[in-house]
């Protein structure tokens, strides 16, 4: 249950545009400048069609202007417009086209939600190292990001890894203390772990999240 919910992570962030720092390039031809001002409300109308879930358009439109050249001097467009493809293909269910897509993403910017992108995609194409590998990035870049935290601590927990899951179920409850999933992770790895009265509290929350939910009343019986 855990594994199936881990594998849509990142789609909610497909349309988000990521704000980079663009880097100095040199000035664009007149035939670039031109391209750019017929093509520079393409963009938004891709991910409009995103919003509205039509992604074949949406893929049409992002490729549209990439294949186009115009903004092959501009990282911050370029970036959008990778990852923005990317999600539509994620969203369509093609994680094998998002995946290239969001790594070339990662060429022009080092930011956590493409590499959170890229787990959900792994996930789903069953690369669990892959994913935990995207996840260690995305951590990295930010530490703080409680969806990450929460992604990794239910990866660690699926493969197994109870006292690696440990620390990122903590940090991320503390910003999500009734996600489900997460807590059922929190209370099995702290049981696993020897943390009896931990794993007994976390069961107890889970039943005031879902009263008479199984695993929690069959663990509470175990430890509490």
């Amino acid at each position: 249950m855990i594994k199936r919910a881990l594998a849509g992570l990142g789609s909610l962030a497909i349309i988000a545009v990521l704000t980079v720092h663009a880097l100095a390039s040199s000035l664009p031809s007149d035939r670039r400048a031109e391209k750019k001002v017929r093509l520079q409300n393409v963009p938004y109308q891709a991910e409009e069609a995103v919003q509205k879930k039509d992604y074949d358009r949406a893929i049409e439109l992002f490729t549209k202007v990439i294949d186009s050249g115009a903004f092959t001097d501009e990282p911050h467009t370029m970036v959008r417009l990778y990852f923005g493809r990317g999600g539509a293909y994620h969203a369509k269910g093609d994680c094998t086209a998002a995946v290239v897509d969001y790594t070339k993403a990662t060429e022009y910017a080092n930011k956590g939600d493409i590499y959170y992108s890229l787990a959900g995609c792994h996930l789903i194409l069953q690369q669990d190292a892959l994913a935990l590998a995207d996840l260690d990035k995305a951590i990295k870049i930010d530490p703080d990001a409680a969806n990450y935290r929460s992604a990794r601590c239910k990866l660690l927990f699926n493969t197994k890894d109870f006292a690696g899951a440990v620390p990122d179920c903590e940090k991320a409850l503390t910003a999500t203390p009734n996600d489900k999933d997460l807590l059922i992770a929190s209370a099995q790895a702290a049981e696993q772990t020897g943390n009896r009265p931990r794993a007994a509290a976390l069961y107890r929350q889970i039943l005031t999240v879902d009263p008479g939910n199984t695993i929690a009343t069959e663990g509470l019986a175990r430890v509490g």
